[in-house]
């Protein structure tokens, strides 16, 4: 069954719920003309800062953004692109974002844009995978200017010990954990908080052992024999985790590598900075960086989009975003986010001055994104509140699966995603 079948009210269905339950905010559309400036909303961090002020500085162009908290954009987006409102031009995406908002109808394509100007802005060289995870049934919405993903993080000193090198095969990413695990010291490294994180982790060995988080009709594929055999083996390596894993993210994750609790592990690229910081880490120079073995892990991008509903010019939006994916820009920006250009991932200065960036182009490579499908989310936190319960040996994985394919494909279908 294509996602293309699903109907747009059963996507909007929650969304305008959640749209009406969120807090009135005085942000009222109101008549554009052209001497209006864009109107950018940019989440608050450094690598979107950045970009905030390249954009404000293209020659001709009036350009004011906002920059909040994630929350705070959501919700402000909920209310406005549910009500066709023209307030905000261009926005910010991830991959899973993007799909829900294109399935909406409140992103415009960018297939024409593109087009115009991949020669001029070399476009090309954005890695391949970023722009197939930006396209929603054949059309571009986003146009990706940051990602992140899980690599390999080890320990270069154990594993020369031990006569190891990065691993080739998921089985030897196992083997590895269990030999490493002391008493003192996690083999592993595994964040498994309920939700996105405890997904993403999933991902990865859904990917290599199971046979993927869907079937072809969008039915959960999660107990399939392959499926629970991929959780079974999840147990396995939590036997060599570090304390604490089924409430992880990333900060618990990395401070139990930095502090030399963790032999190794799947972490995020961008915490890569945290291993080499003298202030924080107890291991800065004796951490190694490589693509995880087998591919197949998650990728998360991040880009920005153009609202269905702005008056102002596509072609002007357009050149203004593309300043967020100029190769200088990316260059310039090294410090705060993982750049999407390939150049920028190959190039052997920067990769001997941030060693994490070999792994990065590898795991940019062979990673993938979630499956694009708008209810990905809250099918996601179904499946692995009972991944947990496995890992926590609360429940079998055969019995812990079927029950999460039996609650995950019941929501499919009370929300008229599939059919009974």
């Amino acid at each position: 069954m294509s996602l293309s079948n699903f109907s747009r009210r059963s996507v909007l269905k929650g969304v305008v719920a959640s749209a009406v339950a969120a807090p009135a905010i005085s942000l009222t559309a109101r008549t554009v003309n052209a001497a209006d400036p864009v109107q950018i909303i940019l989440n608050r961090y450094p690598a979107q800062e950045f970009f905030a002020e390249r954009m404000k500085k293209v020659p001709g162009i009036d350009v004011n953004v906002q920059l909040m908290p994630n929350d705070k954009i959501l919700e402000l987006l909920n209310i406005n692109l549910a009500s066709g409102s023209s307030t905000f031009d261009i926005m910010p995406c991830n991959d899973t974002q993007v799909i829900r908002y294109a399935k909406n109808g409140w992103i415009r394509p960018l297939n024409d844009l593109w087009d115009k100007y991949k020669d001029e802005y070399q476009l090309g060289d954005i890695e391949k995978n970023f722009v197939a995870g930006s396209t929603v049934d054949g059309k571009l919405y986003q146009l990706p200017n940051e990602f992140n993903s899980h690599i390999t993080m080890y320990r270069k000193d154990l594993y020369e010990e031990k006569g190891f090198r990065p691993e080739q095969t998921i089985q030897e990413f196992k083997d590895h954990a269990k030999a490493l695990a002391t008493d003192k010291m996690a083999g592993t490294v595994l964040l498994f908080r309920v939700g996105d994180q405890c997904a993403t982790g999933a991902t990865y060995y859904l990917n290599n052992v199971g046979d993927g988080w869907f079937h072809d009709d969008w039915r959960l594929a999660v107990n399939t024999p392959k499926g629970v055999q991929a959780v079974e083996f999840m147990r396995d390596m939590a036997r060599y985790a570090q304390r604490g894993f089924t409430t992880a993210s990333g900060d618990e994750g990395s401070l139990a590598l930095y502090q030399g609790f963790a032999a190794m592990g799947h972490m995020w690229v961008t915490r890569a900075s945290s291993m080499e910081d003298p202030k924080k880490s107890r291991v800065v120079g004796k951490i190694g960086y490589a693509a995880p073995a087998q591919g197949g892990q998650r990728l998360s991008l991040t880009g920005y989009a153009i609202s269905k509903f702005s008056k102002k010019d596509p072609d002007v939006l357009f050149r203004v975003m593309l300043e967020s994916v100029k190769e200088q820009a990316a260059r310039d920006n090294i410090t705060n986010n993982v750049p999407t250009r390939t150049s920028v991932l190959n190039d052997q200065e920067l990769q001997s001055k941030y060693p994490y960036l070999v792994a990065a182009n590898g795991a940019a490579k062979y990673g993938k994104t979630y499956p694009a499908a708008p209810f990905f989310s809250p099918v996601a936190e179904i499946v692995t509140r009972r991944i947990v319960q496995v890992m926590t040996d609360e429940m079998k994985a055969k019995e812990a699966m079927d029950l999460a394919a039996q609650e995950g494909n019941k929501y499919l279908v009370e929300n008229g995603f599939l059919r009974g």
